[in-house]
C-alpha cells in the first residue's frame, strides 16, 4: 500500500470518528474523545487536527474543539455510510460484530464511491426484486 493510499485511509478514520462523536456534526468534539475511540495518543490526534484544519476540513471553536467544515462534512458522511453499510452487509451475512466492525473498516477504503454507489443500487435492486416475489 501507498504511502499516499495510507494518508487517505488516515484521513477517512479522523473524518469518521468526528462525524460519529459529532452526533452528525451537530456538537463540537474533544481531542480527548477522539483519541479514546481511535485508541490512539493526544499527541497523534493533536497532530492530525492540524493536519485536517490546514485541508480546510476541520474547524476549530475558541475552546478548542473539533467541527466539520462544510468541505470536511461530505466526505464524513460519505466513509460513515460505507462503513455502515459493509458492516450491515457482513453482519446480515452472519459475520460477528468485532469481525465485521474490522473489515468494513478496511473495505470502505478499497472501493471506490463510484463502485460504492453501484453496489447500492445492485443490492437495493435485488432486494426490490425479492419483496417482488415473496
Amino acid at each position: 500500500m501507498s504511502v499516499q493510499s495510507k494518508s487517505r485511509e488516515s484521513v477517512d478514520d479522523y473524518l469518521k470518528a468526528i462525524y460519529i462523536l459529532s452526533n452528525d456534526n451537530s456538537e463540537a468534539v474533544r481531542v480527548t474523545d477522539i483519541a479514546k475511540l481511535m485508541g490512539y495518543t493526544k499527541a497523534s490526534v493533536s497532530r492530525a487536527v492540524r493536519n485536517l484544519l490546514c485541508d480546510g476540513k476541520i474547524s476549530l471553536t475558541p475552546n478548542k474543539r473539533v467541527l466539520l467544515t462544510q468541505k470536511g462534512l461530505p466526505e464524513a458522511k460519505a466513509v460513515y455510510e460505507k462503513n455502515k453499510f459493509f458492516k450491515n452487509m457482513l453482519m446480515s451475512a452472519g459475520v460477528d460484530d468485532t469481525t465485521a466492525d474490522d473489515e468494513a473498516c478496511r473495505m470502505e477504503h478499497a472501493v471506490c464511491a463510484d463502485s460504492f454507489e453501484k453496489l447500492k443500487r445492485f443490492i437495493d435492486d435485488r432486494s426490490d426484486l425479492d419483496a417482488v416475489s415473496e
